[in-house]
């Protein structure tokens, strides 16, 4: 285009803006005044966020945890509304159907999900539950191969842990208890026998002498000395049987932190691991006042101008069949 081309056509246009101002500043008033009443009338709604990523669908042999769902997966779960069977009831809280908007992380491993709401509490309701049934579902259905696969392992590895725990309680525990009283109770028998022998030895020697006598009292020293030993083996034993029966607690606190452990992959097992908990936003965020009133402007200017248009070309028109 050439230059004086150009100036024309510059010159055309303020031509037009100029006789067709009261026509452009009526259509201006009148997508402003449409947006305004819109916005006055339209529901104020919060952004309820959540960011999920791929969760944990297997574990390996080494306890290395396995991912088969990857960012992609997650974005089609979303784009092919196969979320909307887990979605909650809303109640009377919206007329409206409710709808998640994803949008994938810039770290590329996480989906933000955002669903609009009139209430912020109640809209962070409706996203936790969500995600709570997504949970039970691909807990409980077996419908993902690998966390089926996964549940049973675990469940199973779980009931072996838990029979441990129940032997310790019902067999070991009651088994040790038992002989450390047996043992006890034979001290104390054994005690009373030796406490009666040494009564006697004393007794004995303050007799008089005499080879008979000598030989009993002998006798007697020898048992005596059978019945300490004897006594102290016992404690020997109880001691031992004593630290055994310690040693269970121990025993049993790691079996349960196993169990706990095991338990903790089986809650982790889920193709959608919530990383960011839902939360609502300070203020509504829709409708968007300012991005309303600008587009009523824009809208409104462009109507005029071509109202104008139309307007002058039916003067022209006009003025050249006269």
């Amino acid at each position: 285009m050439s230059s004086s081309k150009s100036n024309a056509f510059v010159a055309d246009i303020v031509d037009l803006v100029v006789s067709s101002w009261k026509i452009l500043a009526v259509c201006i008033l009148v997508a402003v005044a449409a947006a305004v009443v819109y916005v006055w009338r339209a529901t104020p709604l919060y952004a309820v966020k959540m960011q999920v990523r791929p969760g944990i669908t297997a574990f390996d042999e080494t306890g290395k945890e396995i991912r088969s769902w990857n960012v992609g997966d997650v974005m089609d779960f979303f784009r092919q509304d196969a979320y909307r069977a887990f979605l909650p009831d809303a109640g009377r809280s919206t007329g409206k159907t409710l709808s998640l908007y994803p949008a994938q992380g810039r770290s590329a491993t996480t989906v933000t999900l955002t669903l609009y709401h009139p209430d912020p509490t109640e809209g962070v309701r409706l996203l936790q539950q969500f995600y709570d049934n997504v949970l039970h579902h691909y807990q409980t259905s077996g419908k993902e191969p690998l966390i089926a696969v996964s549940t049973k392992k675990i469940q199973e590895r779980i009931q072996s842990v838990e029979g441990l725990l129940n032997h310790v309680d019902a067999v070991e525990r009651p088994t040790l208890e038992g002989e450390i009283q047996g043992r006890r109770a034979e001290i104390t028998a054994k005690s009373r026998v030796l406490e009666a022998l040494e009564k006697r030895i004393q007794d004995m020697a303050g007799m008089r002498a005499d080879a008979q006598l000598f030989s009993v009292l002998l006798d007697h020293e020898k048992t005596a000395e059978a019945l300490r030993s004897a006594i102290a083996e016992e404690k020997r034993m109880i001691d031992s049987l004593t630290l055994a029966r310690d040693a269970l607690a121990m025993k049993k606190r790691r079996l349960e932190a196993e169990k706990a452990l095991e338990q903790q992959k089986l809650a982790a097992l889920v193709p959608l691991e919530q990383v960011v908990p839902p939360a609502a936003s300070a203020f509504p965020v829709r409708p968007k006042v300012k991005w309303h009133l600008v587009g009523a402007v824009l809208a409104g200017g462009f109507a005029g101008l071509l109202l104008g248009v139309v307007l002058r070309e039916r003067r022209l028109r006009a003025s050249a069949l006269r």
